[in-house]
């Protein structure tokens, strides 16, 4: 995949990954693909909702060990 951005917020929890993502979103081109690295398991939920209220694509999530890595790419 081809990643634009990268954003780990290991270590922090809800709400900062999705806030994180969505301050990334903003400055990206439509299309854009952004990796999102999270250790807070409320990812599961909050990453697909997150991305059904705003349009953009969740393309994958996926759990390692004790982290949550999801691929977003940007509506447009």
């Amino acid at each position: 995949m081809d990643i634009a951005v990268r954003v780990d917020t290991s270590g922090a929890y809800c709400p900062v990954p999705i806030l994180e993502i969505a301050k990334v979103m903003r400055r990206l081109p439509a299309g854009a693909l952004v990796e999102l690295i999270s250790t807070d398991r409320g990812l599961e939920a909050d990453l697909p909702a997150w991305c059904e209220a705003t349009g953009h694509e969740l393309v994958r999530l996926e759990r390692r060990g004790t982290s949550y890595v999801g691929w977003v790419r940007k509506a447009g």
